[in-house]
């Protein structure tokens, strides 16, 4: 009875386990999308993959063509993901190769004497040994073999893999949201850059103007036709004006130096050639979206692998209540001299068996349950991130959409600035008006370009920003981004 009662609880414990094992089945959520945006873009079933767009080539901007392709190659953030994917793939073929025998060659030797010894044969032996008797001996020998070994629990096994390759496949996404983060990092410099140089002539023109002004007031004042109060208002004004250049400096400074780094490089300035307003921005967004869009974001996929990660640790945790089965050997030979006795020489071979498995062992349910735990934590992280998602994407689509009208709106005022400055220029010609309205026309027009830039570094901004959320161009140039030989 004692024999069937063990017997039993054997069954039971591995039925319990068996049955665990496989639960919960991994299924991907199933997470209703959203087939339209607020901002009214389609959400379509289409071949487009947005992850190998090369977007940014649409600006027409060789420059910064050339500082991505700098930064996929050489940036060190993406060599340290580079690095956690080869650590996973390591760790991937390790689990694979569980199921291999190890095999390890053995050898020695020793060496020994006795002491204090004296001992007198009988019988037919004392006639074999000279003297009648044996004293102090020396003996010496070798031995060497092989031991193989082999140790083994199939569902550990099976789950220890399953959770390397979820592993694996999280480090790739991990590689994958790097990337992408470093293209909108030098798009992004990049256009603030841009927007930072207009922005000094811009400023730098407004003091120019504003000297100019004071010089013009003077000749008044020297003439009689005016007084200095005047002066005292244009000074303060190039004052102001003046105090602004020191910060943009910085700014520009402070921009070049990031994109340097991103770029695997020490700080230093950036040669750039073309101009902001200048930079081609029509049609640069799509009109409709494909579906895949967000299964293809790094976040999304990094949220589904720690969903399989913790699913494949269920596993791991309920393997425990299944065999376990070392084998271990042992073959080879041995030598030895014994100086007065004889030599020796001899081979043999041992295996020995075992394998065990827990019948009460509560903290490893406690484990399981920790487990399923960690399994419903990432499940809603999943859930939450793919919501936030659809939030991140709709979102920026909306701001573009309304940074496009802030600029329309912005345009239309400058467009009457310009106008204004050229009929008060007409005016003065024609002797109707005075040098000092056509400055100040400048002035205005002056100001407006700067609020036309403003808008134009946050269109840029949103582009950037929208193509970040459609996880647009992180697949692009995949050749780039190899690992690099290590200096020695």
């Amino acid at each position: 009875m004692r024999k069937i009662s063990v017997l039993s609880l054997v069954v039971t414990a591995t039925m319990f386990g068996g049955c665990a094992l496989f639960s919960p089945s991994y299924h991907q959520p199933n997470v209703e999308a959203p087939t339209t945006t607020r901002s009214g873009m389609a959400i379509e079933s289409t071949n487009i993959d947005l992850s190998q767009m090369e977007w940014w080539k649409k600006v027409n901007d060789p420059v910064l063509n050339q500082l991505i392709i700098l930064a996929l190659s050489n940036n060190a953030q993406i060599q340290v993901a580079q690095g956690n994917i080869m650590q996973a793939q390591a760790r991937l073929k390790a689990a694979e190769y569980s199921w291999i025998p190890t095999f390890s060659a053995v050898g020695g030797g020793f060496a020994g004497g006795s002491f204090l010894t004296n001992t007198t044969p009988q019988g037919g032996l004392a006639n074999a040994i000279p003297g009648g008797g044996m004293s102090n001996s020396n003996f010496n020998g070798a031995f060497a073999g092989f031991v193989p070994s082999y140790s083994f629990n199939v569902f550990a096994n099976i789950s220890q893999t399953k959770l390397a390759q979820a592993t694996l496949e999280l480090q790739k996404a991990a590689y994958n949201a790097t990337r992408l983060t470093v293209i909108g990092q030098v798009s992004g410099g990049y256009f603030n850059l841009l927007a930072q140089k207009r922005q000094l002539l811009l400023q730098q023109q407004l003091i120019d103007d504003a000297k100019e002004l004071s010089r013009l007031e003077m000749i008044q004042v020297k003439n009689g036709a005016a007084d200095m109060t005047v002066i005292a208002q244009y000074d303060q004004q190039i004052a102001n004006y003046q105090a602004q250049i020191p910060p943009i400096l910085n700014a520009i400074s402070q921009t070049e130096n990031a994109i340097q780094v991103l770029i695997n490089q020490n700080p230093g300035p950036i040669v750039t050639n073309g101009s902001i307003d200048k930079l081609n921005i029509e049609s640069i967004i799509p009109a409709y979206l494909p579906s895949s869009v967000l299964r293809n974001r790094p976040d999304i996929i990094q949220a589904e692998g720690n969903l399989r990660i913790a699913n494949a640790n269920i596993a791991v945790a309920n393997s425990k209540f299944f065999p376990s089965v070392n084998i271990t050997g042992f073959g080879g030979g041995m030598t030895a001299a014994f100086a007065q006795l004889l030599n020796l020489s001899t081979g043999f071979w041992t295996v020995a068996a075992l394998a065990s498995m827990p019948i009460i062992d509560v903290s490893s349910y406690e484990q399981v349950k920790a487990q399923k735990g960690s399994y419903y934590a990432a499940y809603y992280s999943y859930i939450n991130t793919v919501k936030s998602a659809f939030q991140n994407v709709d979102d920026n689509l909306t701001n573009k959409q309304n940074m496009d009208k802030v600029y329309a709106e912005t345009y239309k005022s400058y467009l009457a600035a310009d106008e204004y400055y050229r009929l008060t220029k007409v005016q003065y010609n024609y002797g109707n008006s005075s040098m000092t309205n056509v400055l100040q026309a400048k002035q205005t027009l002056d100001n407006v370009n700067l609020s036309l830039l403003q808008a134009k570094a946050s269109q840029l901004s949103a582009i950037v920003q929208v193509y970040q959320a459609l996880a647009g161009g992180y697949a692009a140039e995949s050749d780039l981004s190899k690992p690099k030989e290590l200096p020695n």
